[in-house]
């Protein structure tokens, strides 16, 4: 059977606002002026991807503690405001009720990832959550997908990925996986672009495309 890959952040949870704008005032602080336009370029990578980004720009060493000072704000400004996305309880029941194998692989570090899931009643549907600090490389690179691919002990090939982000998109694809957008950050075209083999704008029309790509056979 084929399993399936939710990124977090902008798929389960609609949290891309807070992820990407709680760089905005910590990075400031340490005197690099930026605006939310210039973080939401790091869509889907990793927060030590922004940090390395901006130590590279300014010349300056910069301390891993600045993710730490991050996820601080984030977990302040998110507390309370986050929602999941229209649609998705029910798709998430009927997977269960296929016994489909489904895994979280995001970039956030894991108690980011628990937080926010947490946050809107999602925690206890997924046993299993990856993050891009148990590998090597974060996306674009396929490293996270692939281990979340042996946590759920099935091949790559048979692995859908839902992702909102081009470099998300892109990892799934080097990981030979099949890369379904959502099109919650990003248009259709820049999806389409980066990869996806399918594209979808609200959760109702998953399941036809679930049905599509694999051997998922949801009643419609």
């Amino acid at each position: 059977m084929s399993g399936i890959l939710f990124d977090c952040d902008g798929v389960l949870v609609d949290s891309e606002q807070w992820s990407c704008g709680a760089w905005v005032p910590v990075l400031k602080k340490h005197g690099i002026d930026v605006e939310l336009a210039d973080i939401q370029v790091f869509l889907g990578r990793s927060d030590a991807s922004v940090l390395a980004h901006y130590a590279r720009q300014t010349g300056r060493s910069l301390s891993h503690d600045l993710i730490g000072e991050k996820e601080s704000v984030y977990f302040d400004l998110a507390r309370g405001a986050l929602e999941t996305f229209p649609g998705l309880i029910d798709l998430l029941d009927r997977l269960a009720e296929q016994n489909v194998p489904m895994a979280v692989a995001s970039s956030g570090r894991p108690h980011k990832i628990r937080f926010s899931l947490e946050q809107v009643g999602l925690l206890d549907r997924f046993d299993i959550l990856c993050s891009a600090s148990e590998v090597e490389r974060g996306k674009p690179a396929p490293d996270l997908f692939i281990h979340a691919a042996q946590k759920l002990s099935i091949p790559p090939h048979q692995c859908i990925v839902i992702e909102d982000s081009t470099a998300g998109i892109q990892a799934a694809k080097a990981a030979g996986m099949c890369a379904i957008g959502f099109c919650s950050s990003l248009s259709r075209e820049q999806l389409i672009a980066a990869g996806a083999e399918q594209v979808f704008s609200h959760y109702a029309a998953l399941a036809p495309l679930l049905k599509k790509e694999s051997d998922i056979f949801l009643e419609i």
